[in-house]
């Protein structure tokens, strides 16, 4: 049975936080298209609204992705990132263009 990893280890990939910096509270960088995404801080919730993409927004606490466009989940499928699908109609309500 494999060692269960310790919390800093899998706290965020290799150099994306600077050392003693809280992995929610570190500059992201957006996955898609290398732009600086927006963060949150009562969420926890780094967000980068490029239209050429649509919302892609990263969850810190668990490392996992929220998209509401499909050809965008194919690739963080393909990438084997951890995400979920919002309805467009979610983001729409809230006065975002998916």
């Amino acid at each position: 049975m494999p060692k269960k990893k310790q919390a800093d280890e899998v706290c965020a990939p290799p150099g994306t936080v600077p050392t003693g910096l809280a992995a929610d509270e570190a500059d992201r960088a957006c996955l898609l298209c290398g732009g600086r995404m927006y963060l949150a801080k009562e969420f926890r919730v780094h967000v980068c609204l490029n239209k050429d993409h649509g919302v892609l927004a990263y969850y810190s606490l668990d490392e996992c992705y929220f998209t509401s466009q499909e050809k965008v989940a194919v690739r963080l499928a393909k990438d084997g990132k951890k995400f979920h699908m919002i309805e467009p109609s979610v983001l729409e309500m809230i006065g975002v263009e998916p």
